[in-house]
């Protein structure tokens, strides 16, 4: 799509500071839209305004404040874009990480889990009255890891046994589910979901805590595709006709495709919301 191609419309793209939501706001102002980029670092998201400025000069941007591991910070972030958007034709949910060791939310919840799902699913559940005003759309930033985990219904925050791969592959799997399940609750609403797994992208997602940890990151990164390549996707289904018809779907490389048997199931996806919607008090 062209300049000016989505003027007048408002995009909320979390983690929008760096990588794949970084590329993706500079792709989507290019084309004319509002960019509200919802991070946890200021001065990460005013620097990310200016590199988008130097390529758009009369880029439409904003920065509000989210630190998806607090529920509190994720209602607060709500309102803020209530209070100066009444539309939002579509929201990114794109923010993630992975933690080498497990760490517990201000909340009390695995980390992974709470920044990667929760605080997606309450900002999302808390903009859809702005979503159907303007019946738009939601993007979900999922991962093919999902195939290599499960939900640990016994375990979600994986007091027993943590492992990194274990908490991303379960948290993405999440990300799917909740996107089945948000998808039929928005079928009247003119809302359309959908997410998607954007390749194994070199983003800082991968953990640098320490020596051996950066080491690991630099040496998985000479094996991974840019943010440009992964962020192609996302900004197909916010800006391209596909996003505003196809809802409920998994798409790859800008097709859809079919997540594991486990991702498809609804009764999962239904036992997931209701207990997100106890975790997060919605």
């Amino acid at each position: 799509m062209g300049a000016d191609a989505l003027k007048g419309k408002t995009i909320v793209i979390t983690g929008a500071n760096s990588g794949i939501g970084l590329v993706a706001a500079e792709s989507l102002a290019g084309m004319g839209a509002h960019i509200v980029l919802a991070c946890r670092r200021q001065d990460a998201a005013e620097k990310a305004m200016q590199a988008i400025r130097r390529e758009h000069p009369s880029a439409s941007l904003e920065f509000v404040h989210v630190d998806l591991a607090s529920l509190a910070s994720v209602r607060r972030c709500a309102a803020n874009i209530t209070q100066r958007h009444a539309r939002v034709d579509v929201l990114v949910n794109n923010a993630g990480l992975a933690k080498v060791r497990r760490e517990t939310s201000e909340d009390g919840f695995e980390m992974t889990f709470a920044v990667n799902h929760l605080g997606p699913f309450l900002l999302t559940n808390l903009l859809l009255p702005n979503l159907k005003l303007a019946k738009g759309r939601v993007i979900s930033v999922a991962s093919s890891a999902h195939k290599a985990g499960k939900m640990h219904w016994g375990d979600l925050q994986l007091e027993k046994g943590y492992f990194v791969m274990k908490a991303y592959a379960q948290s993405k799997m999440a990300n799917i589910l909740f996107t089945r399940a948000l998808s039929r609750r928005c079928a009247g609403l003119g809302i359309h979901a959908n997410c998607l797994h954007p390749g194994g992208v070199a983003t800082n997602i991968w953990p640098n805590g320490n020596f051996a940890q950066r080491a690991f990151s630099t040496l998985l990164k000479k094996f991974l595709i840019s943010a440009e390549e992964g962020a192609r996707t996302t900004i197909w289904l916010a800006s391209g006709e596909t996003g505003g018809r196809a809802t409920g779907k998994y798409f790859i490389r800008c097709k859809e495709r079919e997540p594991s048997a486990e991702a498809r199931d609804d009764g999962a996806a239904e036992k997931l919301w209701a207990l997100s919607e106890k975790m997060t008090g919605l």
